[in-house]
């Protein structure tokens, strides 16, 4: 399998999102929010969103507190974190609104990954609030689909979401397009319907099929085919771990 990013459609709807929130009417609102079931791809895209604009990407931990995160961000920023809470938010602040301020206007971002960890913790969430209204920089809070029912219960950090982007399976082109850019061999439109289909458009899961057609085409040249593979074993489903066999 090659390793190579291609950009789907979940990828063109999170940098549309990302140009809205830049031409936010309000300042404060610049807390952006990726939700969807897990295997959709999302820390995959916005990783690689985040490596080449030079953001920082930081995944929550279940422990996090205040304190911890703020070492977090330092680390990232490669600064040596001072001994206090006080000083630690000082350092935070003037090493990001320094980082931002080398972006001759380009959008410098945070990005906090798995922030489903802290997404019922006011403390945490008021904490990234804080950094964000103080420095009008976008932090991208990524998770599941219980991010944005968790938000509801905090109106005053809701109101500070200025875009919301929810990934979604994908489609039968996303499919083409992963197999086209992926795979070492050629594999036919049947069988790339066929694992869009038995993939519920679930990233990981396309990825997995994806790599058994690589390893059967190399072992037999030519176009790879439903015919061809029929029988063989392509992925395994992800609710009951049961086997998922190439059929016509």
């Amino acid at each position: 399998m090659r390793d190579r990013f291609v950009k789907t459609e979940n990828a063109t709807r999170f940098l549309a999102g990302l140009d809205e929130l830049g031409r936010r009417g309000a300042e404060e609102a610049c807390l952006m929010v990726v939700d969807g079931v897990p295997g959709l791809g999302k820390t995959e895209v916005i990783e690689w969103c985040a490596t080449q604009q030079g953001w920082l990407f930081i995944r929550c931990k279940k422990n996090w507190r205040p304190a911890w995160m703020l070492r977090d961000l330092l680390a990232a920023l490669r600064v040596q974190p001072a001994h206090t809470f006080e000083r630690m938010y000082a350092q935070t602040l003037e090493a990001l609104s320094a980082r931002a301020a080398e972006r001759d206007g380009e959008i410098f971002a945070v990005v906090l990954d798995e922030v489903d960890h802290i997404a019922r913790s006011e403390q945490m969430l008021e904490t990234v609030r804080d950094l964000s209204d103080m420095l009008e920089i976008p932090f991208i809070l990524v998770g599941m689909g219980r991010v944005r029912h968790a938000l509801t219960r905090y109106p005053q950090i809701a109101s500070r979401v200025g875009r919301y982007v929810e990934f979604q399976p994908a489609s039968l082109t996303d499919v083409k397009a992963l197999a086209a850019g992926l795979c070492e061999v050629e594999v036919a439109d049947d069988l790339v319907a066929f694992l869009h289909r038995a993939s519920d458009g679930l990233i990981r899961e396309i990825k997995e099929g994806l790599n058994k057609i690589e390893a059967f085409g190399k072992r037999n040249p030519g176009p790879v085919t439903v015919k061809a593979m029929t029988g063989q074993l392509i992925l395994n489903d992800r609710r009951t771990g049961a086997a998922i066999l190439v059929r016509d």
